[in-house]
């Protein structure tokens, strides 16, 4: 087997809502929206973001999905001056710096930088 690439689905409530804050979250529109209540953007080759719109029970998602950046400092203030909540930037010296966010329905999300430390260093 050989895995060449992923999905991630987030359930979320209003369409209207949930796609002006996902589309400006990731700066743009999304690549497919295959259902009226389906979004989906290719992050990276490869690596789909599901938006699962028009839910009316929504349990926020158990784990935190986290966006690359290339600078997490204009990144953060891109997100902020969009009207984004986000904490404070953290680091993790010589491996990521982050900051956290969640959605209007409680899940978990983020945009962080790799510090280029070599894999296996």
């Amino acid at each position: 087997m050989s895995v060449r690439g992923m999905t991630v689905a987030i359930h979320v409530g209003d369409r209207e809502e949930a796609l002006a804050f996902y589309c400006a979250l990731i700066g743009r529109d999304p690549d497919m929206g295959p259902d009226p209540d389906f979004y989906e953007w290719e992050i990276s080759p490869g690596a789909w973001l599901q938006l699962s719109t028009g839910r009316e029970q929504i349990a926020p998602s158990s784990f935190r999905l986290r966006l690359k950046v290339d600078d997490i400092e204009a990144a953060h203030e891109t997100l902020v001056q969009r009207g984004f909540e986000l904490g404070p930037i953290k680091q993790l010296p010589g491996l990521v710096t982050f900051a956290n966010l969640t959605d209007p329905w409680g899940n978990p999300l983020g945009v962080y930088q790799d510090m280029g430390l070599a894999p296996g260093a």
